[in-house]
């Protein structure tokens, strides 16, 4: 008997240990969700790095190239390398330094500038992508999860039923195909949980690749409140704000900078220099030969246009244009996004309510009027079944039209840009 007890007391402590993740471990909310997903997600803080690096190198290419320093010795005899034998030998030390067209470097500056504020603006879209990722994946197991409850409900409703029936079945009241009618049902929606269950776990897997403790967690039994939308009309209007539009709104500046870089390009360019010139040895009236000093300035000139400085302007008046295009062609895809999950939001918003005004409440008083036939023998047990089977799949269509409109809702914000 002790045995016994001791081995009991492990099993308990085993089951315990095992369970006790999920019994410890609150419920995760959206919001928890959200943080944990902008914490760790890898491919915002990978382009938080290039941000930066762009951002570097716009200010080192804005600079000057470095100077640079000469040192040879210039006509020294080969026959016997005296340094003071001829009066051209030299020892020269010079330094020298490049200017390039125009101001190429400020527009050069300003081209990285503008490629780096476009990744900062792709980092915000990168941002506002993962919130809808896991926005919508949330929804998603939220629903499943919710599904799992009704049908647990119902089983209770259908165990009772089962036993009812059984019951008139004795006394004969009902028969014995009401009963296997019962028993078949009840397995029905037994399968059923297990199937919704299995639905509930594989979504909560998804989710667990934004958030790794989801699969150990049940989410919050009440839909996630999401912030609500403006008109459609003030959504339409934020859209040059989003961050996709600023993308390509940096794009175009940068895509402008090399027609401002194109342009300085028939400008000279200058390289300037000057040289310390050491003399060895005498004069032949015998003073020490002087020293000299250089200067140079060397000037490109762009004197045949046609084939390179032409070429290059038109190449990138057309790379802004393209650039254009490309932001009026976002704005377009965009707006026509937005009108389809505003639209839809609307009409899943008002299917919601009519199920929450009428059809759930219909559904209810129908399974109480079948009970209250099927009691008094005036209807059959197939149509009180059929009653309650009814009512368990307006719940469950109630649940998804709710997830799916706020499903909506999060599609939409995603294009809609508050003012904060």
């Amino acid at each position: 008997m002790r045995q016994l007890n001791i081995f009991l007391s492990q099993i308990s402590c085993a089951v315990f240990l095992f369970f006790s993740p999920l019994v410890l471990a609150s419920n995760l909310s959206l919001i928890d969700a959200e943080n944990a997903a902008l914490v760790a997600d890898p491919a915002i803080q990978r382009n938080d790095a290039l941000a930066a690096s762009i951002s570097e190198m716009a200010i080192a290419d804005g600079q000057l190239a470095d100077p640079k320093l000469t040192f040879g010795l210039f006509n020294l005899p080969s026959d016997d390398f005296d340094l003071n034998k001829n009066s051209a030998t030299q020892l020269r030390l010079g330094v020298k330094q490049a200017l390039p067209k125009g101001d190429t470097l400020r527009f050069k500056k300003l081209k990285g500038a503008q490629y780096a504020l476009a990744k900062k603006h792709q980092t915000a879209w990168l941002k506002r992508k993962t919130l809808l990722d896991v926005r919508l994946s949330y929804l998603e197991s939220f629903y499943h999860q919710g599904t799992v409850d009704i049908l647990n409900k119902n089983r209770r409703y259908f165990v009772d039923l089962l036993k009812t029936t059984e019951n008139f079945y004795g006394v004969g009241r009902a028969n014995q195909q009401d009963v296997l009618l019962a028993k078949l049902e009840l397995s029905r929606l037994e399968d059923r949980i297990n199937q919704a269950q299995n639905l509930f776990e594989i979504n909560k897997a998804m989710l667990g690749k934004w958030v790794p403790s989801a699969q150990q967690q049940y989410l919050d039994d009440k839909l996630p409140v999401l912030k609500s939308l403006t008109s459609l009309k003030q959504a339409e209007q934020s859209l040059i704000h989003h961050p996709m539009v600023q993308i390509d709104d940096a794009l175009v500046a940068a895509a402008k900078q090399n027609i401002l870089m194109a342009e300085e390009q028939y400008k000279p360019g200058f390289n300037v220099g000057v040289e310390y010139r050491k003399r060895f040895g005498d004069e032949l009236n015998g003073q020490h030969r002087a020293d000299l000093v250089a200067a140079m300035v060397t000037m490109e000139l762009p004197i045949f246009p046609e084939k390179r400085q032409d070429k290059r302007l038109s190449s990138s008046q057309y790379g802004y244009q393209s650039f254009k295009l490309k932001r009026s062609d976002t704005l377009r895809n965009m707006r026509q996004q937005l009108n389809q999950h505003y639209g839809n939001w609307l009409r899943l918003t008002e299917r919601s309510e009519r199920y929450k005004t009428y059809l759930q409440h219909q559904a209810s008083e129908n399974t109480k009027a079948a009970l209250r036939a099927y009691q008094s023998g005036v209807a059959d047990f197939s149509t009180l079944l059929q009653a309650r089977i009814t009512e368990l799949e307006t719940g469950i269509q109630h649940n998804r039209i709710n997830v799916d409109k706020t499903k909506a809702q999060a599609q939409a914000l995603f294009y809609s840009v508050s003012k904060e």
